[in-house]
């Protein structure tokens, strides 16, 4: 959450189907404008949430990736939005030259915010805050 004074909160968005959630979402990283990772459950709602950064903020496309077994896109500069599922980045076993590069990126870059889609049907929540060294987290 954003406080009164602007300065980034971690925080706990919790509304309905169809209330807003990812408007809320998006409009937090467009405040912050810093890094954001965006956590989904499947590849369908990484489609999904990078179609929201698109239609909410004026975030270049460019500046809005997905990294999934199926897409694997980069943004150029300092900063951007990756779009990704638990698993792609939980995952322990063996990668892609092309993916493992990818992780190392999200793993080496300071992200502003972690914003985690259904975080109540994962498991790995913990372990990505600890591995991102994240303070600033909205679960949407």
């Amino acid at each position: 959450m954003v406080d009164i004074s602007g300065r980034a909160r971690s925080g706990i968005i919790v509304l309905p189907c169809g209330a807003g959630k990812s408007l809320v979402g998006v409009s937090a990283a467009c405040r912050i404008k810093k890094s954001c990772l965006c956590l989904a459950t499947n590849a369908v709602s990484v489609d999904q949430w990078a179609f929201q950064f698109s239609l909410w903020s004026d975030i270049s496309q460019d500046q809005i990736c997905r990294f999934t077994s199926d897409s694997k896109e980069r943004f150029k500069g300092n900063a951007g939005v990756v779009v990704t599922t638990y698993n792609m980045v939980a995952f322990g076993g063996k990668r892609s030259e092309e993916s493992e590069k990818i992780i190392e990126e999200i793993r080496n870059r300071e992200w502003g915010l972690l914003l985690m889609d259904e975080v109540i049907v994962q498991r790995v929540c913990c372990q990505l805050l600890y591995t991102f060294g994240l303070n600033t987290c909205f679960f949407v």
